[in-house]
């Protein structure tokens, strides 16, 4: 047995699936932005400083709340830490640069 029939077997939907999947692949993009200012030797004060933002807010990113950031934020986050935000659309014969 797979873990999808384990699953289907005791009442949890494909959608329930996608959406655990979807917020552990936040979490982990959040943890990665955490691990990438501690590179830099920054706090979380230190960078809501330089982005005119709580250290709160820092926080809630750093935690996951990523998905509704807006791009002015992770824009003001990668450059808090020294970075630059890329945003692309990918189609399956392009990318299209849109930051």
């Amino acid at each position: 047995m797979d873990i999808h029939e384990y699953l289907r077997e005791r009442g949890v939907s494909e959608a329930e699936v996608e959406r655990a999947r979807q917020a552990t692949e936040e979490k982990v993009r959040a943890y990665t932005l955490a691990q990438a200012r501690k590179r830099c030797d920054l706090t979380q004060r230190d960078v809501a400083s330089r982005m005119g933002v709580s250290q709160k807010r820092i926080s809630q990113l750093e935690h996951g709340d990523i998905g509704s950031a807006r791009i002015d934020t992770l824009r003001r986050y990668a450059e808090g830490i020294g970075g630059t935000l890329v945003a692309c659309v990918e189609l399956p014969d392009e990318v299209i640069r849109l930051v």
